[in-house]
């Protein structure tokens, strides 16, 4: 029985990294491959309650607690700045990082290493010798990495340097060095959890392959939850989710905001609050809006006329599975690239929850200097929030190209099309 082992990338809050790997394991476990995850964090329980062995890392890395009120936007340039947050913070914290890594590989004895933006799933695989496979996404493939393609960097952005931290350990092991931390998704096989025109890349790049959605979903996320059957499907229905770790893009005052936008209006509004905030302790919305701590996604946003979410990567190709237009308001640079991916083709529209000039928020690591730029306030409005909606809504040509890029996205094999690919690379 051949052997996968998954090192997403968990120290952020966010489901996509893990969700990919996720999806992927499902895949190839119908297939009959044995999988293993190396994980911590707040999505640890998913991924045991779907029956995955997972080897929980103990030092150096514990995952930082969530403050509940972080900056409304946070501006980086490059994975860079993922390796600071995720504690590397000298040579001696990746030598034990790695050191640990390897002992969970040695105890699992996989036939291939798959990662997701984590920054050591190749240094394991040249030095055990096994097949690595990344998922990766074009903003950070490592032949061409642009994480802030549609525009010029801020001015005042100073990126981390990785070379001090990494590269004396990886002389010491007779591993290439890097220049930046994109270097390190290097892998036999490298595939891209998209379309071309939501990740484009360089025609013909050696080992890289799209495979279109990879989306951890279940029987529970499809079904129709009973209140469905009061929906007036004569009346336009949108759905609201932010993610749990928005910061203030998604603390009380942008539900009231959303309340406010859409009261008195036409429109049957779905709200997802997330495990953070419990509807119970929000102010009761008016009885056009439903807050929801929990709604199965997929099945709202197939019956939704327009969605508007964060730019996390599940919520974009679900909004891409099912045809449906959208309005991004991203809280990291990150999912403003998947916004401003959807909005250049037509089927989304971008509306950043500040618009005043950022403030540097300057640090340091093992590597020196850097500099974080964010914007600390959010100046979105209730008549910010309905516009967007309504321009989405009334101008058919958004949900055109949605539902364009859906019969792309079909043509892909996604989580299958992946596996399959795998078990090329290990035979």
């Amino acid at each position: 029985m051949p052997r996968a082992f998954f090192f997403p990338s968990y120290l952020g809050s966010g489901f996509g990294h893990v969700g990919r790997c996720l999806a992927l394991a499902t895949e190839l476990s119908a297939r009959g491959w044995e999988v293993a995850f190396a994980l911590a964090g707040p999505h640890l329980a998913r991924v045991r309650a779907a029956g995955y062995l997972v080897y929980e890392p103990r030092k150096p890395f514990r995952p930082r607690p969530e403050t509940k009120e972080g900056p409304a936007f946070t501006i980086f340039s490059d994975m860079n700045f993922q390796l600071v947050r995720d504690g590397f913070r000298n040579p001696r914290v990746v030598r034990a990082t790695v050191k640990e890594e390897l002992r969970f590989v040695e105890r699992f004895k996989p036939d291939v290493l798959v990662g997701d933006t984590w920054p050591l799933t190749s240094v394991i695989g040249r030095l055990t010798g096994l097949p690595v496979v990344q998922i990766i996404k074009s903003v950070v493939h490592p032949a061409r990495p642009n994480l802030i393609w549609w525009e010029p960097p801020p001015p005042g952005l100073l990126s981390p340097d990785p070379r001090p931290v990494f590269n004396p350990v990886l002389r010491r092991w007779g591993l290439p060095e890097i220049a930046r931390a994109e270097d390190l998704l290097s892998g036999d096989l490298l595939l891209v959890p998209s379309i071309p025109e939501l990740d484009p890349l360089p025609p013909d790049l050696p080992d890289t392959y799209y495979v279109g959605a990879l989306v951890a979903s279940s029987d529970v996320s499809t079904q129709e939850p009973p209140w469905f059957a009061n929906l007036d499907p004569s009346r336009p229905l949108l759905y609201v989710t932010i993610g749990g770790g928005a910061g203030p893009v998604g603390s009380r005052r942008f539900f009231a905001l959303v309340a406010e936008a859409f009261a008195q209006t036409p429109w049957q509004v779905i709200v997802s609050t997330s495990a953070k905030f419990s509807p119970a302790d929000l102010p009761v919305p008016p009885p056009n809006i439903r807050f929801e701590s929990w709604v199965p996604g997929l099945a709202v946003i197939a019956r939704s006329d327009v969605v508007m979410f964060h730019g996390g990567y599940g919520t974009t190709m679900e909004c891409v599975r099912c045809g449906v237009p959208s309005v991004i308001i991203p809280f990291h640079s990150e999912q403003e690239s998947n916004g401003r991916r959807l909005e250049a083709s037509g089927a989304g529209l971008v509306l950043l929850p500040g618009s005043s000039p950022p403030q540097a928020m300057p640090g340091r690591w093992g590597g020196g200097r850097f500099i974080t730029l964010i914007r600390r306030a959010s100046d979105l409005t209730a008549l910010r929030l309905r516009q967007a909606v309504e321009e989405v809504w009334k101008n058919e040509d958004y949900r055109q190209n949605a539902q364009r890029l859906r019969e792309e996205l079909a043509r892909y094999g996604g989580a299958a099309q992946a596996a399959h690919l795998i078990e090329e690379c290990r035979m």
